[in-house]
């Protein structure tokens, strides 16, 4: 454990205020020569009771926390306990971000329950809480990761991701998280269910980022067919996690790079590029006419970083790809599905107008790049 002798960390300031308030008043204002008097014994003890209440034992704050959420992992609570449970969770979030207290986590015991949170707790707020302690804490930290491991933390997270266990029949937990929606709006339960997808992928990101044994493990336990179960998923945000976090473990290895193209990864790709236009965008390439900046929606704005996310991955494995290790990458990469969304891609891209042409050039550039290459 790093330095855990009292790691002491400010807590509320009006104490801070108070004692500024207080020193202001014995200085007077400067202009007299008198000596300074000595404190009476009421005000110094006044003074020591201030500022040790102005501090937090940063340790203690933590182990506190753990031995809360620790029980009653895999228990049904009622929306106040969860409330309570994810401020808990959140604040160990906060506490966690320093490289010191992330190294400290394991050592208090905080990394074994988190890992039980994501494997097996019924309420996915708190699985998403759970989750984003978990990337913080191994976050750019090669021992939290490795400890991380030790945990089996891989596996859940990994079947978090991918939203197993999400179409099982509903428990009285997930009643619990779903409210009415109107019409044709996702439910509640829906979205934190997603989100929680979403805060897997963060903590994957950052248990996979520089860590050989992590991604060793990432493939073993198949981790890109899991990957593309995200993607077949109608929810902007968690495609493009999804997409870049593939991206970058293709790009590290020519055995990642294969077992992403025998996945059908870059199948599930170019699906999801066709998929993202947006949907004002397709009548209007039907109809022929052109769409104006304010026809665009803040979905269609990460729908655009969904195609982005996809472009990119496509052609960096097109271009890094050893065709002969990898054969099918030929295949795939020359496939109708691939073709077709090129294509359709390009088609829409002439309907944009001058100022979503600047906004989507990036995209353009990679979507024309990559025709280029299959001529």
């Amino acid at each position: 454990m790093s330095d855990q002798k009292e790691r002491m960390v400010p807590a509320d300031r009006s104490n801070w205020n108070a004692i500024l308030k207080w020193s202001m008043a014995q200085q007077g204002d400067g202009t007299s020569s008198a000596p300074a008097r000595e404190i009476s014994e009421e005000d110094r003890r006044w003074l020591l009771d201030a500022m040790a209440s102005g501090f937090i034992d940063e340790i203690k704050r933590m182990k506190d926390i753990i031995a809360c959420i620790s029980a009653g992992i895999e228990a049904t609570h009622d929306a106040e306990e969860i409330d309570a449970r994810v401020e808990l969770m959140e604040e160990l979030t906060d506490r966690v971000s320093g490289v010191d207290n992330g190294g400290d986590l394991h050592t208090l015991g905080g990394l074994e329950p988190l890992v039980r949170y994501v494997a097996s707790s019924p309420h996915a707020r708190l699985r998403a809480a759970a989750a984003e302690v978990l990337g913080t804490t191994v976050q750019n930290h090669p021992k939290a990761q490795e400890a991380a491991l030790g945990c089996d933390a891989m596996g859940p997270l990994l079947r978090m991701a991918a939203g197993e266990g999400d179409d099982s029949p509903p428990t009285d937990a997930a009643e619990a998280e779903s409210t009415t929606a109107a019409e044709g709006d996702a439910s509640k339960g829906t979205k934190e269910l997603v989100k929680a997808r979403v805060k897997a992928l963060f903590a994957l990101s950052c248990l996979l980022r520089g860590c050989v044994r992590a991604q060793e493990a990432f493939q073993l336990g198949d981790g890109f067919a899991l990957l593309k179960n995200c993607l077949r998923v109608d929810h902007p945000r968690l495609r493009t996690k999804a997409l870049h976090l593939a991206r970058h473990l293709a790009t590290l290895d020519m055995r990642f790079m294969a077992a992403c193209v025998d996945s059908g990864y870059v199948l599930a790709a170019a699906a999801s590029l066709a998929g993202s236009l947006p949907r004002q965008l397709l009548v209007a390439t039907e109809v022929g006419t052109d769409l104006s900046a304010d026809a665009f929606t803040e979905e269609d704005i990460e729908r655009g970083q969904v195609r982005e996310a996809a472009l990119r991955l496509m052609v960096d494995v097109a271009r890094k790809v050893d065709f002969d290790a990898v054969p099918k990458a030929v295949d795939h990469l020359r496939s109708a599905i691939v073709v077709n969304a090129i294509n359709a891609v390009g088609k829409a891209y002439v309907r944009f107008g001058r100022e979503e042409k600047e906004t989507y050039r990036d995209e353009m550039q990679l979507c024309a790049q990559l025709a280029k290459m299959f001529e």
